[in-house]
């Protein structure tokens, strides 16, 4: 099994993360049954190519725990955007790398509803959990602190982040 290059472009949705995970855990599958054969096996690790606008929550969340799951290191590059959901599988790698040219989006979960209002009050509480999730994800894994992103919420703009400020705040380990 020589291909550990696996491609996350266009809109995160299960259509796209569905090839991406079948692979990560196929070359898991693959260097656990090399690892039980050969006693100073190393594992090569896995590359995932970024160049997305964000999607589905739900599904890059699905996505972000296989690769924390996975035993063969995950490496992520950004090429192009890394945005809203596209960041947090960004910095969801073992190590995480970018181009002089890339570009990383901030934003707070967006959702359009409409119904009735005890649906609309649920979706409400619904998007809220999923903002906790995604800002304490993010927190964890970066420099970045609470007051920053709750700034970038309160203007309800998009935070656009060049290769050099994201290095800075721990989103990436290098630019490439």
């Amino acid at each position: 099994m020589t291909e550990r290059t696996l491609y996350l472009f266009d809109t995160i949705d299960k259509n796209t993360v569905k090839a991406v995970i079948e692979n990560i855990i196929r070359i898991n599958k693959h260097d656990d049954d090399i690892d039980k054969r050969e006693k100073d096996f190393k594992r090569l690790p896995i590359e995932i190519i970024i160049n997305s606008r964000g999607g589905s929550i739900y599904d890059g969340l699905g996505l972000i725990g296989v690769i924390e799951k996975s035993k063969t290191a995950i490496h992520t590059h950004v090429y192009g955007l890394a945005a809203s959901m596209g960041l947090l599988v960004a910095v969801s790698g073992h190590k995480r790398y970018s181009s002089r040219l890339s570009t990383f989006m901030y934003h707070s979960v967006s959702s359009t509803m409409g119904g009735k209002l005890d649906h609309l009050i649920n979706r409400l509480d619904e998007i809220q959990r999923l903002q906790g999730i995604y800002d304490e994800y993010l927190l964890s894994k970066t420099n970045l602190d609470v007051e920053q992103l709750k700034i970038s919420r309160e203007q309800q703009r998009d935070w656009f982040i060049g290769p050099e400020e994201a290095l800075n705040l721990g989103l990436i380990d290098e630019i490439i």
